[in-house]
């Protein structure tokens, strides 16, 4: 592994110092934790302490989340390390989230799980957020890398979602929120204790017309959880979750109109529309010796609509989405030749069947799909941890995965298909306690991603080409340094430096220049790509009155082989002039930034009062479809919001309110962008064309909690 250390070996010798200074502060025998993980296992057990793990893990409390003003799941994570995180689709609920210079294109390589069940779409490993009802988040965990134990399609890494239940006395909460582009959220939730049993419940109702012309958004959600635990050793929940919502989507821009009308939509029409229900069922149950048992089970049908007018026509896509399957997991926690131990063994199964119907109609006439494909995953793992001496921490695991797709094209059978993907990922880390507040560690992992049905069986139309059952899954080698420093009792450092050099990525690849731009490109593997850098976290409380958060990341994302490429392709409509892509070794990965820094500033004048100032720089990034490095930038930009909020005890409950603005120096900026062809106006010259971000909002909301006994 070929990185230049000098920099980060100067971080480290400093945190280093920093961590022996600490040692006498804090007792030789106790490792003082200000923030646990439940995730260093596939399914939660034992609380885990995170200055243990080898990984610099992210831990966003339902606090964290209240306090920061954050209106979606994406907006509650985007300031974290190693977020990659744009918005491709023009509205404010389906922001693009990936990890570690992964950019989520065509394919997202980062895993999301809620509650233990995987979030990611099987046909194209999405995920819809907006699916995810967002006050009822207990905890979010960032877990970056490919960590084995957690399965396919998780390069960039995994965030763990975990949802509140039931508290130890009854409390209902009213809430709204009120802001520009005519938001409005109402939310109500109640939850408490019967007897051994706990319930939690929210329903939310959301709208917004949005920045954007055609960027509506009407959302319902409803959640309910239901606890019981009979014996102090056993702890069941079992959840529902019902969402409906329809989303405007006003797509990207010529770049020349969206600096004169940033508001408009260039192919006006476009939604989505779904309903999902989910019900999940979790259970933990302790046994004498140190033993433990996990296990999971969920059901989940999806119904989605999607209406997309392109310049060269319309389509409508119905897909129709049922996932079921479960995690069972062994835990022991124990001695092993006198040492502490924590050993997992599991195995996962999970059954998707998916099919969708789509119509599309060109100048040139209409073209119709029914296509339908049963996938089966099953996987097993293990993972040990053993504490090798009271500093030293060494820890293991691997994981089995089979993979299994068959396809069926009702319309055209000779694109029917079945294809088995299996794969052995091994995981290793290494964590030194320096000193009571601080570690350093080691990580090694690999991780894969299956190809999606489109890429392997598509039938060429539209940006996704020509479908080549002979891809084989792409595969990384993830490294990762790292060092974690409580700093006395005023200051917490984490750092990282990490890097994942990947094997056949998948791209659309022209095999023959000369013949590529008359015809559909095809999904071919690539030879080498690379992901590395650097994450630094700086967490803050100098006194009652200030507190902070800083974090940075660099990151840089490569080809690490020539190519040529030919990235989009519009049905039935020829190309003006060539659009081929000369990619030379060391090109960038466009939409990945190289640099991302957020700082955020507490001041809490008096009881029950913070004013909040939270900046965020996104560094210059490279468009879609300009993998060759040949186009000017997508600009870099920097926002500033701030915040009002006011908590107080009253008679009966809680009452809470706050007022913020977003984007307050009201910056113009694009989130992203696509080299594309203009058909409608630019007489189909390839352009540059860009999603523009909202200016100035101003929102504010209040909310009641009652508690009673």
């Amino acid at each position: 592994m070929h990185i230049h250390l000098t920099g980060f070996s100067a971080c480290v010798v400093l945190l280093s110092c920093l961590a022996a200074s600490t040692t006498h502060a804090q007792s030789e025998d106790v490792i003082e934790t200000r923030e646990v993980v439940v995730s260093s296992t596939r399914l939660p057990d034992a609380p885990v302490d995170a200055r243990t793990l080898p990984a610099k893990v992210t831990v966003i409390t339902k606090e964290d989340i209240r306090k920061s003003g954050a209106k979606t799941v994406q907006e509650a994570i985007e300031r974290a390390t190693g977020i990659v995180m744009y918005d491709g689709i023009g509205n404010a609920f389906q922001q693009t989230i990936d990890l570690r210079g992964f950019n989520g294109q065509p394919v997202p390589n980062t895993t999301v799980f809620v509650d233990g069940q995987r979030m990611n779409e099987p046909d194209f490993n999405t995920v819809n957020f907006d699916l995810i009802p967002y006050e009822t988040i207990d905890r979010i965990e960032i877990i970056p890398g490919a960590a084995a134990i957690y399965g396919k399609n998780a390069m960039g890494g995994v965030i763990n979602i975990i949802t509140k239940r039931g508290t130890d006395k009854h409390q209902a909460t009213g809430g709204t929120l009120f802001g520009s582009f005519h938001r409005e959220r109402y939310t109500l939730n109640a939850s408490g204790p019967i007897g051994k049993f706990d319930y939690y419940s929210n329903f939310s109702r959301e709208t917004e017309s949005g920045f954007r012309d055609e960027s509506a958004a009407r959302i319902s959600r409803f959640f309910g959880k239901l606890g019981y635990r009979p014996t102090e050793h056993t702890d069941i929940t079992v959840s529902y979750t019902y969402v409906k919502d329809r989303l405007q989507q006003a797509g990207t821009l010529p770049l020349s109109q969206a600096a004169v009308d940033p508001k408009r939509n260039f192919t006006p029409g476009d939604f989505y529309d779904s309903e999902t229900n989910v019900v999940r069922l979790n259970a933990r149950h302790e046994f004498p010796l140190g033993f433990s048992v996990n296990a999971n089970g969920f059901y989940r049908r999806l119904a989605q609509e999607q209406f997309t007018v392109f310049q060269s026509g319309r389509g409508t896509n119905n897909i129709m989405t049922e996932s079921k399957g479960g995690v069972f997991q062994l835990n022991h926690n124990g001695q092993v030749l006198g040492y502490s131990n924590a050993l997992v063994l599991g195995s996962e199964y999970t059954r998707n069947d998916f099919g969708n119907r789509s119509l599309a109609l060109f100048p040139f006439g209409t073209s119709s799909s029914l296509r339908s494909t049963d996938e089966t995953i099953l996987g097993l793992y293990a993972q040990d941890t053993l504490n090798l001496t009271s500093q030293l921490i060494v820890t293991g695991g691997v994981r089995y995965d089979r993979n299994d797709l068959d396809f069926i094209d009702n319309l055209d059978v000779t694109n029917n298909g079945s294809k088995a993907f299996h794969r052995t990922t091994p995981r290793a880390g290494l964590t030194y306690l320096v000193a009571p507040g601080a570690s350093l560690y080691f990580s090694y992992g690999q991780g894969f991603r299956v190809p999606t049905y489109n890429e392997l069986f598509g039938s060429g139309l539209g940006p996704f080409g020509q479908g080549n059952p002979n891809l084989r899954p792409m595969r990384s080698h993830n490294y990762e340094v790292g060092a974690k420093v409580q700093i006395q009792t005023w200051g917490e450092v984490s750092m990282a430096l990490f890097r994942a050099d990947v094997r056949d990525e998948i791209y659309l690849v022209c095999g023959d220049p000369s013949t590529c731009n008359s015809g559909s490109p095809a999904n071919q593997n690539i030879p080498e790509s690379r992901r590395q850098g650097i994450e630094a976290t700086l967490k803050t409380k100098f006194n009652q009155y200030f507190d902070g958060m800083v974090n940075y990341t660099y990151t840089q994302a490569t080809f690490q082989t020539d190519l040529v490429l030919n990235p989009y392709f519009v049905p039935g409509v020829p190309f003006s002039v060539p659009f081929l892509e000369h990619v030379k070794k060391g090109d960038s990965i466009p939409l990945v930034p190289k640099n991302r820094l957020s700082v955020t500033g507490n001041f809490h004048p008096a009881s029950g009062w913070t004013i909040s100032l939270m900046g965020i720089y996104v560094g210059t990034q490279f468009h879609t479809g300009d993998e060759e490095n040949a186009q000017p930038r997508i600009p870099g930009y920097f926002t500033l919001n701030s915040r009002i909020a006011y908590e107080q005890p009253v008679p009966g409950g809680h009452l809470s309110g706050f007022v913020m603005a977003n984007n307050m120096m009201d910056q113009r900026y694009y989130t992203s962008g696509i080299i594309a062809q203009n058909t409608v106006t630019g007489g189909g010259a390839v352009e540059r064309f860009v999603m523009p971000a909202p200016g100035i909002a101003i929102y504010g909301g209040l909310s009641y909690r009652f508690e009673g006994l």
